[in-house]
């Protein structure tokens, strides 16, 4: 085993992944560790944003798997029990963004460009789409035969799920050279999917040929850095989206009319559950917002560097904020501990049967039992 990867096991299993501050007992537990590659020679600052998948179907192991992808473009099936890597394939790019699983399948988008389409129980690869976008960073959608998926150079293309030939694309030119790097990914709303773009709107188009449904300005009447970049979320009849510059926008879905705003900067892609938006801001905040009118009900103040995306459970909200991964009180906002490895955590973990799997910048994917 590689020297990096003994170290990693090492700390894990010398309980450096450890709470900051108090913990109750029994709140969480590293129940595995597996290192999936060796960090770059004098890594000071790695930086890791591949999101895990649990899926369970009939081809995979009954305890269900993960579907890892990584920044050293593998993308791998991991036996979520046990943390075996089953297979793996390989991209020409890092990996980011969440894997989709569509039946048996799985629809896998890469910043190299591609979209990829494997089955679950070999990870052998039936097509690689010849989609000629930019990096692609948000998990793609599929419905009713195709494949929704956005790049960074501010385009949507629909794809067919069958051979992965492109069907249409939408392409919103960047309104100046001052863009946050990054692209919104998709969401679905009947048959309209719904994204954002560097200029600051949002824009529904129709599943079936791409036609413009309607478009809402989120740029709060500012030139400069108002990218809505985050991907948009639907709950009940509401779209959530952010411009980078003007704030947190509710949207009415089936006209595109604002509803409320929810006024900052660098609120990011929010975790849902019950109607409650969990958002991440780029100054290191989460806050609690209420899908239907916009109210906040908690701010959990600044942790540091940056949050992310994170996830949800009925108990907790567990948040990638750079320096580690937080554990928040998902009632009252309170922080109750934060976990790191020494490299920290900058991706959103997966929940699943009270077990969060979270990737860390060391490049150790970590099953963690949450009570």
């Amino acid at each position: 085993m590689a020297l990096a990867a003994t170290v990693a096991l090492a700390l894990a299993a010398c309980g450096v992944f450890r709470p900051i501050g108090e913990l109750p007992p029994n709140r969480l537990s590293v129940d595995w560790a597996l290192p999936l590659y060796d960090l770059e020679p004098l890594a000071y600052h790695p930086l890791e944003l591949g999101q895990p998948l649990f899926v369970q179907s009939d081809a995979t192991p009954q305890t269900g798997l993960l579907v890892v992808p990584s920044k050293d473009r593998e993308v791998r099936g991991v036996n979520a029990a046990t943390g075996e890597v089953l297979w793996s394939f390989t991209t020409s790019g890092a990996n980011v963004a969440q894997p989709v699983a569509a039946g048996e399948e799985l629809v896998v988008a890469s910043t190299d460009g591609h979209v990829y389409r494997a089955n679950q129980r070999n990870g052998r690869v039936l097509w690689t789409s010849d989609y000629p976008g930019k990096s692609v960073v948000s998990a793609p959608v599929v419905h009713e035969g195709r494949v929704f998926v956005t790049s960074i150079d501010n385009r949507l293309t629909a794809l067919s799920y069958e051979d992965g030939s492109r069907l249409w694309d939408k392409k919103r030119p960047h309104a100046s050279e001052f863009t946050i790097t990054g692209q919104a990914g998709v969401a679905l709303f009947g048959d309209k999917v719904i994204t954002g773009f560097s200029d600051g709107h949002l824009v529904a188009f129709a599943a079936e040929d791409g036609a413009t449904m309607w478009t809402a300005d989120l740029s709060g009447g500012k030139t400069e850095f108002v990218d809505v970049d985050s991907t948009p979320v639907v709950v009940d009849n509401v779209v959530v989206a952010s411009s980078y510059k003007s704030g947190l926008y509710g949207i009415d879905a089936a006209t595109g009319t604002v509803t409320w705003l929810v006024k900052g900067e660098g609120y990011g892609t929010p975790a849902v559950i019950e109607g409650m938006l969990y958002v991440p801001q780029a100054s290191g905040r989460i806050i609690a917002v209420r899908a239907a009118d916009g109210a906040v009900r908690w701010v959990a103040k600044s942790f540091g560097e940056r949050a992310r995306t994170p996830a949800v459970s009925h108990k907790y909200v567990l948040a990638p904020i750079g320096e580690s991964l937080a554990l928040i009180d998902r009632g009252s906002g309170r922080t109750l501990a934060r976990y790191d490895d020494a490299r920290g955590v900058d991706a959103t973990p997966e929940l699943a049967y009270g077990t969060a799997f979270v990737l860390g910048n060391s490049g150790t994917l970590y099953s963690l039992g949450v009570y």
